[in-house]
């Protein structure tokens, strides 16, 4: 007779207006932290207590901001572990009016045989800015994890005032040889970081990021503006490397916004 597997469920919600909590709401393995910041930017940090994902994990995570200055973190780095089952389920819908954001978990670590579906759904205004970061680690280098076989698919939708203006997805099922070791994937890095910025805050922020990313050396640091948008990727071989230049560049243009546990 077959046995049901114990999994981890979690859902959380917050709604922040003019720089104060109006509703709070957690479940399960999914909690959320209100830290003591001293300053005009508050911050939220997720916390998943079961320690990470494995297949049939399912969590929700819904956060409102109005009128307010936000920072949004994790208490740690989300590590998807392999199982038996279908892939976990992840997802994050994020709605922005007349705010300031800055969405800088630390990273998602995939193991090998692991099993994962994110989705992040955000909606601003055309009065709000985001600064959004996510890291992808496809196996610690540090720790010899080699990783052969995953399911991974990672879906980013970013809406201003209604119409879509970024849609990005990542789909890798199986081996993963062919696509870690492509040139035009991931060159045989193993660690992948994203940071995209919406608002009129890019008008302020792309000559110093210019220039911060051209003094950036050995890994790739790319950095592009069109359609009202920043992107910028970073390629390395490991994560402490990589985290060392997204350190470098949150300094540089974040200054004392960076949540307190993004550097713990």
């Amino acid at each position: 007779m077959d046995k049901k597997l114990e999994r981890s469920e979690g859902k959380s919600e917050i709604c922040f207006k003019k720089n104060n909590i109006q509703k709070l709401y957690q479940r399960g393995s999914s909690k959320i932290l209100i830290p003591n910041t001293y300053s005009n930017n508050n911050e939220i940090v997720l916390v998943n207590t079961s320690g990470g994902l494995t297949c049939n994990d399912k969590f929700n995570i819904n956060i409102h901001i109005e009128d307010s200055n936000v920072s949004v973190c994790n208490q740690a780095a989300e590590k998807i572990y392999a199982g038996i089952g279908d892939p976990a389920h992840f997802n994050i819908d994020i709605s922005i009016k007349n705010s300031n954001v800055i969405w800088l978990p630390k990273e998602l670590i995939l193991f090998n045989n692991s099993k994962l579906k994110r989705k992040i759904n955000i909606n601003l205004d055309e009065n709000s800015n985001i600064f959004f970061h996510e890291t992808s680690i496809f196996g610690r280098k540090a720790m010899s994890e080699k990783i052969e076989n995953v399911s991974f698919s990672d879906q980013w939708k970013i809406n201003v005032d209604s119409t879509l203006k970024h849609f990005e997805s990542i789909n890798i099922q199986g081996h993963t040889n062919d696509n870690l070791k492509n040139n035009f994937t991931f060159a045989n890095k193993s660690s992948l970081s994203t940071i995209l910025i919406f608002g009129d805050i890019i008008e302020q922020l792309e000559l110093e990021l210019r220039t911060i990313t051209k003094n950036i050396e050995n890994h790739y640091c790319e950095i592009t503006k069109f359609d009202e948008k920043i992107i910028i990727r970073l390629l390395a071989d490991d994560n402490y490397y990589l985290k060392k230049t997204l350190n470098y560049i949150m300094n540089k243009i974040i200054h004392d916004k960076l949540p307190k546990s993004w550097n713990l």
